[in-house]
């Protein structure tokens, strides 16, 4: 309304209507105690400090028409302009907002400022004859000028000017510096709370949905008492226990005498080897074991691995002392450049810069040639951005897992050189800037400079491409989609971290490649990147959480966004619109380099041929949706699809709740488990890698079970391991779940714990938690097997499965014929042709209906599949073990020579079931008749 005064400054009374608002929003944050809602409040109430101080109530609508009527007659009707400027005067309420504000005063000079000959410049017309006219038009301007003056004596910017200097004479620096003070901290620390917030939300867990962690907590105290009399060795002792025959390893510092369990591993001997006589702990938990196999390592173990430091401490030294010079060993190690630290010198040199320009952003105080973050076209400034890149080259130093770790946010290859990339297009980019601000360009720059900038654009998607395609080995994954969450992390929070991680892809995008009249922006969209790779560093260290690096890191990214409204002065909204926009469109499936060719295209018509897009001012802002049609059409001409398919697997290492949608009988002894995904998200899990399904233990304080010990009578959680029959691809996640039912004329009067409980108890529409993948890839598609540390190509592949053994080899069999339906007829040379199973069961009814191995989606498929089930219910009854062994093998030797092509080079054997089948049965005869390329899959 008329009668308030206007801003001046962040608006610091926002929480408290927001406050009120709160109560009244859905269930799940009328839910919040007080103090998070107080939360919610200051991270909300301090937006106000990205509200500029030149923001106001309204104007009166009809000073609004007036001066824009004004304005755009004024240059050629001096009369028309003369008197709407008076009802302009008459009628504004002087509360202006900004743009007006400049309008105005624009037009107040373009009447009254002399000619360059002292005349008033008449246009042309006869200049005694306007006298009145123009005299009137001046009171009203000045009336105009001095209304704004006195309602808003704030700094006007000109945005068309590098370093965006101030071009008022009136300006009020102290208010500006006042704003940008206190916005700066109010923001930040608002930013911080809110991310505070989200990364330390916890779900509430449902009865019976995750492990124990208490039972878990008393087994792992228990075993602290055994601990004390073990004996503690070196990393070099260890090393010494490395072959077969004498087989030590260690898991998170329990050395364990594995050298008589090494033949019985489910997963083989080979992989034991691959880690005998180091420390395995990393590598034992990808693979997801359960608390069983934690307590059997813990009943192996014989010494303690140390460190020297930690030998000093059970010799009288202070642990806290031990303690933080451990932590100091762990940050600071040789091989950084040789203990010389190079590395963290420059991050430390970064971290300096990044902190004392957002420092002098914040104090509100200017020097002319620089921008608000004192950054200018200077050397200084140059080679201080460049020294980024070197520290970003420099961790190219470190050893880092090939593979990315599912267990917790930590660095690897393909994130390593992914932020390599997109660093060196923001300095490139920086650069471009840099040289035109140098050379005196207009910050507009030229049709050149933007081309180059787009370039730097369009090269690191390809290069991040060709990194992708060398260095990932799980098509399923992406860099923001499988992101690890931290245990307990609600579904709305990990939804929320996604989205804005995505969106936040496409900011730094923007404001790189935005002509905006300052530098800093370019320069602090680099900060999350490398802020990133330090909080990973310090979650692999042990210093912080997965929980901490969310919020971390969410911050950095919030924060980069919010130092360029508050140096803007502006909420940015047309912004935020692009971003949503942009994000939408993505999630369609249209690809990346049509995204950015479609906003490209009218960019550089406004850039290097202005009168064009002034001329067509309508028009050409169409040229975007344009683009992105055109492409999705020639696309859909070429290829055969308008859009990427873009689905990414949804499980984790920490187990997440699914829906059972479906559940059916398949014979006597298997149930077929059908569970939702959300929308967006596929299974994700390739070839050799299987799921754990956490369900309540029947057994839990029962001592025995099955007239056998019971080792897991403490939890009230068991975990089961399952090989999903569906394609990697597929939105649902299909169990094949063989039931071991209650038997005592078999000695089995108890029956299976987790089997039972799925086949029985679990009802479609129940929940139930599921974690995964968890196991080694062992195919990494077109026809590529990893056998050990090789690969192998191969065109044709036969499976060997006894018993439950047969779900790898589904599994397999629908990742190759889903990759063939998707590859074109000249690409589907390259990939699998043939397929043959034999299946050995031990009673006939346990097979598997043909229609397992030809679903009505894959009738018409290209790969060919023969299966031969086998049975050794068709032996002969006989009481001796070597005649039953000599006739399994028989059966089974002449069931492979019926069904299996010969040995070749491009045929690859899979061999899936118990450790016996595998190890005792299969094995032998493989290598008698001479096939040489056999993988184990348990």
């Amino acid at each position: 309304s008329s009668g308030r005064k206007p801003h001046r400054g962040p608006t610091l009374f926002h929480p408290l209507p927001i406050f009120i608002i709160l109560p009244h929003l859905p269930s799940r944050y009328r839910a919040m105690s007080t103090p998070q809602r107080v939360v919610f409040a200051l991270a909300f109430g301090c937006l106000g400090t990205f509200i500029p101080c030149e923001t106001k109530a309204p104007p009166n609508s009809a000073w609004l028409v007036a001066d824009d009527q004004a304005l755009a007659c004024g240059g050629d009707d001096p009369e028309c302009s003369a008197s709407l400027l008076q009802v302009s005067a008459r009628t504004q309420t002087g509360e202006v907002g900004g743009r007006h504000r400049q309008r105005a005063l624009a037009h107040y000079e373009k009447l009254v400022a002399p000619s360059d000959n002292g005349e008033i410049d008449d246009g042309g017309e006869d200049a005694a004859g306007l006298d009145a006219i123009v005299a009137l038009a001046t009171e009203a301007a000045v009336s105009v000028h001095h209304r704004i003056e006195e309602a808003l004596p704030t700094c006007v910017v000109d945005w068309e000017k590098w370093g965006t200097p101030f071009v008022d004479p009136a300006c009020d620096q102290e208010s500006y510096r006042h704003y940008m003070q206190l916005g700066g901290l109010l923001g930040t620390a608002a930013l911080i709370a809110f991310c505070t917030f989200i990364g330390t939300r916890e779900q509430k867990v449902p009865a019976g949905g995750q492990l124990d962690d208490i039972a878990e907590d008393v087994a792992a105290a228990e075993f602290a008492d055994k601990a004390k009399d073990l004996k503690k060795i070196h990393d070099d002792e260890l090393a010494l226990h490395s072959r077969p025959g004498d087989l030590w390893m260690a898991i998170d510092g329990v050395v364990c005498d594995l050298t008589e369990f090494a033949t019985l591993h489910p997963g083989g001997e080979q992989i034991l080897l691959e880690h005998a006589g180091q420390e395995a702990g990393e590598a034992f938990h990808e693979v997801g074991h359960s608390h069983f196999a934690i307590s059997e390592v813990r009943s192996k173990a014989v010494a303690l691995l140390v460190k020297p430091d930690q030998e000093a401490v059970a010799a009288g030294g202070s642990s806290e002392t031990m303690a933080a010079k451990g932590l100091i060993e762990r940050l600071f190690t040789k091989e950084d450049f040789g203990g010389t630290h190079i590395h963290k010198v420059l991050g430390l040199g970064a971290l300096v810069l990044y902190t004392s320009h957002t420092l002098l952003l914040f104090s509100g105080f200017r020097k002319e040639g620089l921008d608000q973050a004192w950054l200018g076209p200077d050397w200084f400034t140059l080679i201080s951005v460049w020294a980024l890149a070197i520290l970003q080259f420099s961790s190219f130093k470190f050893n880092v897992p090939r593979n990315r770790i599912l267990g917790q946010p930590m660095i690897w290859q393909e994130w390593r050189m992914h932020n390599l990339i997109f660093v060196m297009r923001h300095i490139l980019i920086f650069t471009v800037r840099w040289y035109q601000w140098y050379s005196g360009m207009d910050v507009a720059g030229s049709g050149l400079c933007l081309l180059l900038m787009y370039g730097c654009l369009f090269a690191q998607l390809y290069t991040v491409d060709l990194a992708t395609d060398y260095l990932r080995e799980d098509k399923h994954e992406s860099l923001t989609a499988t992101w690890p969450f931290w245990k307990g992390c609600p579904p709305w929070t990990e939804k929320f971290i996604k989205f804005y991680y995505t969106i936040a892809q496409l900011q730094a995008t923007t404001l790189a490649l935005t002509q905006s009249p300052f530098l800093f922006m370019n320069v602090m969209v680099i900060f999350p990147f490398q802020w990133a790779s330090v909080m990973m560093t310090l979650v692999r260290k042990g210093v912080i959480t997965t929980a901490a690096y969310h919020a971390s890191y969410l911050w950095s990214l919030m924060q980069v966004v919010f130092l360029t409204l508050l140096a803007r002065q502006t909420l940015f909204i047309d912004a935020w619109v692009i971003w949503i926009v942009l994000y939408l469109v993505r999630r369609m499936g249209l690809s990346k380099y049509a995204l950015w060719v479609g906003m490209m295209i009218p960019e550089y018509i406004k850039t290097a041929y202005p009168q064009v897009a002034e001329d067509n001012k309508n028009i050409v802002p169409w040229a975007v949706p344009a683009v992105w049609l055109s492409w999705a059409l020639l696309s859909w001409l070429i290829r055969g699809q308008s859009v990427e398919k873009r689905a990414r697997r949804y499980l984790e290492n920490r187990p997440k709740n699914l829906e059972l949608m479906h559940k059916e009988k398949v014979n006597d002894s298997l149930v077929w488990l059908r569970f939702a995904l959300p929308d967006g998200y596929t299974t994700g899990l390739t070839a050799g890698q299987h799921i754990r399904v956490h369900a309540p233990n029947a057994s839990q304080g029962h001592t025995t079970w099955n007239g056998r010990a019971n080792l897991e009578h403490v939890p009230s959680t068991l975990s089961r391991s399952y090989t999903p029959v569906s394609a990697p691809d597929a939105t649902t996640l299909d169990l094949l779940v063989k039931v071991y039912p209650a038997r005592p004329d078999l000695g089995f009067p108890d029956g299976g714990r987790g089997s039972t409980y799925l086949a029985d108890s679990l009802e479609v529409g129940a929940q139930i938690p599921i974690s995964g993948p968890h196991g080694y890839k062992v195919y990494n598609g077109e026809g590529i097997f990893l056998l050990g540390q090789s690969r192998k190509k191969a065109h044709r592949v036969c499976a060997l499965a006894g018993g439950s053994g047969i779900t790898p080899a589904l599994s397999i069999l629908r990742e190759m014929r889903a990759e063939l339906k998707a590859a074109s007829k000249a690409q589907r040379e390259n990939f699998v042709q043939e397929m043959f199973i034999v299946h050995m069961t031990q009673q006939a009814e346990e097979a598997l209906p043909k229609s397992w191995y030809e679903p009505t989606d894959e009738v018409d498929s290209a790969l060919a599949c023969r299966v031969k089930d086998i049975s050794t219910s068709t032996l002969p009854a006989t009481a001796k073990p070597e005649a039953r062994t000599a006739g399994r093998r028989a059966l089974l030797q002449s069931a492979i020579s019926d069904t299996f092509p010969a040995p070749a080079d491009d045929l690859v054997v899979l061999v899936c079931g118990p450790q016996a089948f595998v190890s005792e049965l299969s094995q032998p005869i493989l290598k008698e008749l001479g096939y040489q390329h056999i993988l184990t899959m348990w």
